[in-house]
């Protein structure tokens, strides 16, 4: 479970465009001495389908980004964040996301795939969940056909990580929701858990810049 979380995070700075539905994919070409896993069996991001894995190679991260260039030559964007590279690339429809990393003597990431024919105009991000005033929700992924279904929504506020933690604790309250441990803020993230009947919700606040804080908000069973 915790090592399932830990990919639907990773998946976070990979799934900031708006993805789309899909019934069926294509297939992306993988190097040699290179293994993928599905991160869920169905996904839906910001309202839309998506599909998504994760990979590890033998390869460098150099020798991922040079194969995927030459795959995908001309038609092909590659962007770099901190150490971590992204390739993208369009066929039709679908556009292919390859995030990578150097992991040892080898890389890993993740690759996404989206329809950009149906991508919808006025998603509605976060809904049923509250949100402090001026706060943009920029991820509402939900995870419906898991063992345990999940949804996990993302923001960024102007608030403190303890106003975040004081102002969801008492608007969750009032919907329901009864702390399952005390909020826990030290010097870095704020986290807090609820429980309603069977469902179970995760907070975590941390500051990401002066005046600026990100809030995460895992439910099982939403």
């Amino acid at each position: 479970m915790r090592r399932r979380a830990k990919q639907r995070l990773s998946l976070l700075l990979l799934l900031m465009p708006a993805l789309a539905v899909a019934s069926s994919w294509p297939d992306t070409p993988l190097p040699s001495n290179t293994q993928t896993s599905d991160v869920a069996q169905h996904i839906v991001f910001n309202g839309l389908d998506m599909h998504a894995q994760v990979f590890s190679s033998q390869q460098s991260q150099q020798e991922i980004v040079a194969y995927y260039r030459k795959q995908w030559a001309p038609n092909v964007v590659v962007n770099q964040m901190g150490s971590t590279e992204v390739v993208g690339h369009r066929d039709g429809d679908y556009y292919t996301t390859v995030q990578v990393s150097a992991v040892g003597g080898g890389s890993k990431g993740n690759i996404g795939i989206i329809d950009t024919s149906s991508a919808p105009k006025h998603p509605t991000l976060g809904s049923g969940l509250p949100a402090p005033m001026g706060a943009k929700v920029y991820n509402d992924i939900l995870y419906p056909d898991d063992p345990v279904p999940a949804r996990t929504v993302a923001m960024r506020d102007t608030l403190s990580p303890a106003q975040n933690t004081s102002y969801f604790s008492d608007h969750l309250v009032a919907d329901g929701w009864k702390p399952a441990q005390t909020a826990a803020c030290g010097e870095g993230p704020c986290i807090q858990r609820f429980e309603r009947g069977d469902s179970q919700l995760t907070l975590l606040v941390t500051r990401i810049g002066e005046g600026q804080s990100q809030v995460i908000m895992n439910v099982l069973k939403p």
